[in-house]
């Protein structure tokens, strides 16, 4: 995993939540309350693993704090039973996607290497996602029982969706949170008003 590194290295948007209201404060606090994140009413403890280096990989970021709240993000939507905005024919549900293709990940990869995707050193995982990403991983009986393009398409699209919306992410690309009730000030091209984070370190 790299070193993170940021344009804006003293800038904490958490500084800012003062200033949102109640309930946006609430919500977005709880986003780096480590404390609730392991914890699943979806998930088993093995598909959470899964799910914990699954998605470390495609984010590529292996800090725990926020890869704990990414998996907590699928948990959540999972386990509320709340319906997707489209889907595409033949594809099931998001549940029945996310799980089928944590199991069908485990399988291929006995399949290949002997061992479940969590056994695996983190290189053998690395390379095995890749080739899941690039279309060339399949299981010897070819009968797959879950489309595994769209299951990667899935997961990697709601695994960015969680991502930037970590406040340790957002301090570390620049972005200061939500402007409500507060509002902008400074709307000019190249100007930023005081709350928000400048690239000069200050």
């Amino acid at each position: 995993m790299p070193n993170y590194e940021t344009r804006y290295p003293n800038f904490d948007v958490m500084r800012e939540k003062e200033h949102w209201d109640q309930h946006t404060r609430e919500i977005v606090t709880k986003r780096i309350n480590t404390e609730t994140f392991d914890t699943y009413r979806y998930f088993s403890s093995h598909e959470s693993d899964t799910l914990l280096r699954l998605c470390a990989i495609l984010l590529d970021d292996n800090r725990s704090p926020v890869i704990s709240y990414v998996v907590q993000h699928f948990d959540s939507i999972l386990q509320s039973g709340i319906g997707e905005s489209q889907r595409k024919v033949g594809v099931p549900k998001q549940s029945d996607l996310i799980r089928s293709g944590l199991a069908w990940l485990d399988q291929a990869c006995e399949e290949r290497y002997g061992r479940k995707f969590v056994s695996l050193e983190e290189p053998v995982q690395e390379q095995a996602i890749q080739q899941v990403m690039n279309g060339d991983y399949t299981r010897k009986s070819n009968a797959d029982p879950i489309p595994v393009k769209d299951w990667m398409d899935k997961m990697l699209s709601e695994a960015v969706a969680a991502y930037y919306s970590h406040p340790d992410i957002w301090s570390e690309i620049g972005y200061a949170g939500p402007a409500y009730p507060r509002g902008y000030v400074r709307s000019e091209l190249g100007l930023t008003d005081p709350w928000e984070a400048r690239s000069d370190g200050k």
